[in-house]
């Protein structure tokens, strides 16, 4: 019986912490988000791209960042919307709401706060 309440003490003691931890990162990746879609609508490439962090940068350039930015506003307008749909191994998971149609936005940051994951796919619910 003494060895449940310390089991149940530390499995408390750990939702705490996570509890803890767990909304700053949360706000943090939540304004990253939000500063990502006012950068896409206003064109500002070169700013969202100094969002990104080292391992981004090495695999995706400024011109390439460009052009699929590009390419993005002209096959689905303004970025009118930016929903949380929850945060799993650090990524977070955002329905986009695009003028054309909503996307799913993944975004994670790397241990300087960079954008580290960086990507659309088909909406699903």
């Amino acid at each position: 019986m003494k060895q449940l309440a310390i089991i149940a003490c530390f499995a408390l003691l750990s939702l705490a912490a996570n509890a803890q931890t767990a909304p700053a990162d949360t706000a943090k990746l939540n304004l990253l988000a939000r500063q990502t879609q006012r950068y896409f609508n206003d064109n500002q490439v070169d700013s969202l791209y100094s969002l990104m962090g080292a391992t981004f940068k090495q695999q995706i350039s400024a011109d390439k960042m460009r052009e699929v930015t590009a390419q993005l506003i002209g096959q689905l307008g303004k970025w009118t919307s930016l929903e949380p749909r929850g945060v799993q191994e650090g990524i977070a998971r955002y329905k986009a709401t695009f003028a054309m149609a909503p996307l799913d936005f993944y975004l994670s940051r790397d241990k300087e706060g960079k954008i580290e994951t960086f990507l659309f796919k088909p909406y699903q619910e």
